[in-house]
């Protein structure tokens, strides 16, 4: 195995770019007994939902030149920024890249001054669970997706200051 690189993109992305994300997507959020799906319809997913954001942070991971991991987050407030989506191909999970992706985009958001970071997973997804924790978020609450899918919502006070307690 070689050693992964790392890079960081903000604003619009390009399109050799998204149909990057749209390959590892297809392959990461399969639907077991279903068909792969294309990763042009990934990558044209993935631009509808980020255009028109203000901010959008886009950290890769690339083992050669290969993307085997993203973590992608967007925002039109400027207090709380969105990590959106990401994933990591099966090929290069347990090496950490879903934890170093998650740590630049949080110094990203820290240098452009959001004081929250808020991201939401399924209840059933143990390793987004785990990562999101072991990254300081803290469950915010829950909601049932289209009435039966539960939903888990996380925040991470990204402001390093104590609180008054008064």
């Amino acid at each position: 195995m070689s050693p992964l690189l790392y890079r960081e993109m903000t604003g619009i992305l390009p399109a050799e770019t998204l149909v990057s994300l749209g390959e590892v997507a297809s392959l990461c959020f399969r639907i077991p007994g279903q068909p792969v799906p294309s990763p042009t319809r990934c990558a044209d997913q993935l631009d509808l939902a980020l255009r028109g954001f203000r901010w959008v942070h886009l950290g890769l991971a690339y083992d050669g030149e290969r993307v085997v991991g993203y973590k992608v987050g967007r925002s039109n407030d400027p207090r709380t920024f969105e990590s959106w989506n990401g994933g990591v191909l099966p090929r290069a999970r347990r090496r950490g890249v879903g934890a170093e992706l998650a740590r630049r985009q949080e110094a990203w958001c820290r240098e452009q001054g959001f004081a929250y970071l808020s991201t939401e997973t399924a209840s059933d997804n143990r390793a987004m669970l785990i990562l999101n924790l072991r990254q300081g978020f803290y469950v915010a609450g829950t909601y049932l997706d289209r009435g039966k899918n539960m939903k888990v919502v996380l925040q991470k006070a990204l402001n390093t200051e104590p609180e008054c307690t008064g």
